[in-house]
């Protein structure tokens, strides 16, 4: 039987889910207008004095570490296209899993801010401002200690297609490449249609296994060898990152992972690209439309600012808390039927839904 909460508590939470929800939404927002001005940035014609979208470029994929190119060369803003247009059809699928965004959200009035966990498209959007701030943390720090990280340099507009295509491109070589087709393996012998949905979720390959088996920790073992590879490509494969950003990197591998195991591979892919487009779409804008540099350190477009100002210090730190909370909380139930402080157990496995 859970805890029953006390009845002068139930208003303060509340009001606690009312501001987070709020936040929620206006995150949202944010993340989807910067679709448009990622867009306006591309095919405007002002933000690369070299390049333009009429530019063709040869696309390319990861494969754990090694490069393989497309054969046949597209233009720039045909690619972007192509990817943007994969990135809304991944967050329409994530809005028809689970729970509705707006059930969830209503939920969380009910049964505590864990509900939101019951819509995989909260979830990427919670898990966006969790690794943005969380990463924006560990950079500090290994900064303060002296070890440099390095930051990304060239032609803006090709920076952009990058900072676009990376999320695609990185998950399907790091994540599908060294955790999915484990996973796949280890379904051999169940129904196709299982064994290849291990490879868009891993975590199928452990239904029906107890909690521990070897199946499990093999799947766990990729997770971490593909999130270290993940890191050290960062510097060795090339780029202008230096040796601090393989920490970094190699942590943003290990939540990644995690979101492929659990949620599925449109999960990480959408959480990798709200960190790397959405987190500087503006920024771009702002030199496309205004001239400003998307690397002014004296200052920033508009936009930008209200981007970083919510990542970094207003749902960033709400989003950090809300995990720590229920990390928390998951283990100090582990073991009962029920849990406690307005959600139970079942709420945090919900977001793990079938496909």
């Amino acid at each position: 039987m859970g805890v029953q909460e006390p009845g002068h508590w139930k208003p303060a939470r509340t009001l606690l889910v009312a501001v987070f929800v709020a936040l929620l939404v206006y995150t949202v927002i944010l993340v989807f207008a910067t679709i448009p001005a990622g867009a306006y940035a591309v095919f405007s014609g002002h933000l690369s004095k070299l390049y333009s979208y009429h530019a063709t470029v040869y696309p390319y994929f990861w494969i754990g570490p090694a490069v393989a190119y497309l054969p046949a060369p597209v233009s720039v803003g045909v690619w972007f296209s192509v990817l943007t247009a994969i990135y809304v059809a991944f967050f329409v699928y994530s809005m028809r899993q689970g729970r509705s965004p707006l059930k969830a959200m209503a939920a969380s009035f009910r049964e505590g801010l864990g509900a939101l966990m019951s819509s995989p498209f909260l979830v990427t959007i919670i898990a966006i401002a969790f690794l943005t701030f969380t990463a924006s943390i560990a950079d500090s720090l290994i900064t303060t200690a002296g070890v440099p990280i390095g930051s990304p340099s060239g032609d803006p507009l090709a920076l952009l297609v990058g900072f676009t295509a990376a999320p695609l491109t990185e998950e399907l070589g790091f994540r599908v490449f060294f955790i999915g087709v484990v996973a796949l393996i280890l379904s051999m012998g169940r129904p196709w249609k299982q064994a290849l949905g291990a490879l868009w979720r891993p975590s199928k390959a452990l239904e029906g296994l107890a909690v521990g088996s070897g199946a499990a920790v093999i799947i766990w073992v990729a997770t971490a060898f593909s999130a270290v590879t993940f890191g050290a490509c960062h510097v060795i494969c090339g780029g202008t990152w230096d040796i601090g950003k393989v920490l970094e990197t190699t942590y943003a591998g290990v939540v990644l992972g995690y979101l492929y195991v659990r949620y599925g591979l449109h999960v990480a892919v959408l959480t990798h690209w709200g960190v790397d487009f959405a987190g500087s779409a503006f920024a771009f804008f702002g030199q496309a439309a205004y001239g400003i540099p998307w690397d002014s350190s004296s200052s920033e477009f508009f936009g930008q600012y209200l981007v970083d100002t919510d990542m970094l210090l207003l749902f960033g730190l709400a989003s950090f808390i809300l995990v720590m909370y229920l990390v928390v909380t998951k283990l100090a139930t582990r073991g009962h039927p029920a849990g406690t402080s307005g959600f139970d157990k079942g709420q945090l496995e919900r977001g793990a839904v079938q496909t």
